[in-house]
């Protein structure tokens, strides 16, 4: 005899299939640390920084209405923009950001998103909505770049 799922299953899998409805994202379930994951480097890409940087990179793009989903690390100390995927990232585009450490994440490479039932403590900064316009990964990129160029 079978055993039902879980309750913490089915509700990750009622999440993976809101976000991919709502928002058309590639969401996975990873179900040994009861987590969705996202897939970066075709329909979105992510740019990871330190929450400090971060929270002022998200002040200037809501000023330019290029704001878009932003997720909080469980320990807080990092953020990660979803941004629209880009074609191509060369490798020296996060340069010149001065000690900050600001990543893109590479073709392949996932991030977590949160869910109510999810553990491990990954929330949002700012929530996606549906059919919301992602900012591009250069955008994002070029705001940091300005915000530690001001500072220097």
């Amino acid at each position: 005899m079978t055993q039902p799922a879980p309750d913490w299953l089915r509700e990750l899998y009622a999440a993976r299939a809101n976000y991919e409805e709502l928002m058309g994202w590639p969401v996975s379930v990873h179900v040994g640390q009861r987590q969705l994951v996202v897939a970066l480097g075709q329909t979105l890409d992510a740019i990871t920084m330190p929450a400090e940087l971060a929270a002022r990179v998200q002040s200037q793009l809501g000023i330019a209405m290029l704001s878009g989903p932003v997720i909080a690390h469980p320990s807080g100390d990092r953020w990660t923009f979803l941004t629209q995927g880009a074609t191509t990232m060369p490798g020296d585009v996060v340069d010149g950001l001065g000690d900050h450490e600001v990543k893109h994440a590479a073709a392949g490479a996932y991030t977590v998103v949160p869910t109510e039932c999810g553990a491990g403590g990954w929330t949002w900064i700012n929530e996606p909505r549906p059919h919301q316009m992602l900012p591009s990964a250069y955008a994002v990129i070029a705001t940091a770049r300005r915000l530690c160029a001001a500072v220097a």
